[in-house]
């Protein structure tokens, strides 16, 4: 038998807290815990792109656009630039040491240095590039001053081309709505409103580079208008409501009038760079959907003769 005294070390042996875990009250606070962390990693990875910052890395090539200001970043149809490399070792000291030649490159999707696209014509220290595909581009150029067995390290510069979008709208048919309602009665609401949905996807998929994030349409914020617009009637649109869906609301009208017609129509904008309109008239069947609105008449008059 050993008594343990002040002049004694005592054997340390570790307590875990498996007891206190199992009561039901720590399993609660346990699983409220890690909720709260997914929440926060979800919240992490699904930022919406508003900026053209944010598809840039630190100005580092190989993984984002070359630059933060937007400078890189194109629409499709506005995907002209040009690019100038140095003319002069940058490096050198005392006095300049000029390049005699410039060989560039395109980096394909495996991430591998390749030729260059019918698009994109080298001229010397330039790059012109007539068009890009949608997507990411990175171009290559490697300098020499005149040996081509020591020619300098390669750069890398890289932009980012958007995709146009191709948006449909249609009458949500999930509580098979009528697209005729009472003036008097205002838009049906509940089960019988009007739900109008509209859905955007790339026209053609983006180019990929291997290292580059593979974006969707679901990375990008997107800015959705409503509109109405009476059939055949010129100039009379009217903005109705935002959002990527819309409930037709409009209030009760009980003076007299004539049958209306319209019809709905939204349109799509990217936040981080202005690239035009992308518009859809929503459907029903297949067709432009017509929202009907009938007056309610007047009550008749009697007379006897």
């Amino acid at each position: 038998m050993k008594i343990a005294t002040f002049g004694m070390r005592r054997p340390f042996h570790p307590v875990l807290m498996i007891p206190v875990l199992r009561h039901p009250a720590m399993k609660y606070l346990l699983a409220a815990f890690l909720l709260l962390c997914a929440i926060g990693v979800h919240a992490q990875t699904t930022t919406l792109i508003k900026t053209p910052a944010q598809l840039s890395d630190n100005d580092d090539p190989s993984k984002g656009t070359s630059t933060s200001t937007g400078t890189t970043l194109f629409c499709t149809d506005q995907s002209a630039f040009r690019l100038t490399s140095s003319l002069t070792d940058p490096t050198a000291t005392g006095t300049p040491v000029p390049y005699t030649s410039w060989k560039w490159e395109e980096i394909d999707e495996n991430g591998t240095p390749g030729p260059l696209p019918a698009t994109a014509v080298p001229d010397k220290e330039k790059l012109n590039v007539a068009s890009a595909t949608p997507g990411w581009h990175t171009y290559q150029v490697t300098a020499a001053t005149g040996v081509s067995e020591c020619p300098a390290d390669p750069v890398i510069f890289t932009v980012y081309v958007l995709p146009n979008l191709t948006i449909k709208a249609d009458v949500d048919p999930a509580n098979n709505p009528d697209l005729t309602y009472c003036a008097a009665n205002g838009a049906p609401t509940g089960p019988k409103a009007i739900n109008l949905k509209s859905t955007v996807t790339f026209t053609i998929p983006p180019r990929k580079i291997a290292g580059m994030k593979d974006y969707a349409v679901s990375d990008f914020e997107l800015k959705y208008v409503w509109s109405k617009e009476e059939v055949g009637v010129p100039a009379s649109k009217t903005d109705v409501g935002t959002g990527a869906d819309y409930t037709i609301v409009e209030p009760a009208v009980t003076t007299a009038g004539v049958e209306k017609k319209y019809n709905y129509s939204v349109k799509v904008v990217y936040t981080v760079k202005s690239c035009g309109d992308y518009t859809a008239i929503a459907q029903s069947g297949g067709q432009n959907a017509v929202i009907t609105v009938t007056p309610k008449p007047g009550k008749p008059v009697i007379t006897i003769q």
